[in-house]
């Protein structure tokens, strides 16, 4: 197709590959202006580079360790799992009121609701129900901390980094590589 696929691979597994792949994809759109897409997994994460001729800069995908956290914040708002922990903690909350009491209401129309509803807070920054789900993302679901040391362990060495350009991928890519394609097909 004219792109490149490259895997990260770690044995750190999934609360932090997430994180590291929004800081990275942050990173690649400040620097480049390229929007990639990502898909991560306990064995690493995959960015794609799309229309890109040569290969893409590794070096792209290690953020520095102090710039990490706010390049997730800001990437975090734009997610699938930002509004799925959004529309929980507003329906908790009783921000999403039932029309119908003793009924359930459609997942679509809680969906519709919830989006709503994240529009108009978006406005308001300290919004309660916008900060909980950021520090649910940040803290309940994401190690931040352990991103940061891994990222640190990186720049100081104490993690090496082995690039690899090849024709057929490792077994742990080519898992991921099923799983980003199977996304899209299913």
């Amino acid at each position: 197709l004219g792109d490149w696929r490259v895997c990260v691979l770690s044995p750190r597994g999934g609360r932090i590959h997430a994180p590291w792949a929004m800081a990275a994809v942050a990173r690649i759109r400040e620097e480049t202006g390229v929007d990639v897409e990502t898909l991560w997994g306990d064995d690493g994460f995959v960015v794609r580079f799309p229309d890109v001729d040569t290969p893409p800069d590794p070096a792209l995908l290690l953020p520095a360790p102090d710039e990490a956290h706010a390049l997730v914040v800001r990437q975090l708002g734009a997610t699938a799992l930002f509004a799925a922990k959004f529309r929980e903690n507003a329906a908790r909350s009783l921000l999403l009121p039932k029309r119908r009491p003793g009924m359930r209401a459609p997942l679509w129309q809680q969906r519709k609701r919830a989006a709503d509803l994240l529009a108009v807070a978006a406005r308001f920054g300290s919004f309660p129900v916008l900060l909980e789900t950021y520090r649910e993302c940040l803290r309940d679901v994401f190690d931040m901390g352990a991103l940061h040391q891994t990222l640190s362990d990186v720049r100081s060495r104490r993690v090496r980094i082995v690039t690899v350009d090849s024709e057929q991928p490792s077994p742990f890519a080519a898992s991921l590589l099923f799983s980003y394609v199977a996304s899209f097909l299913y």
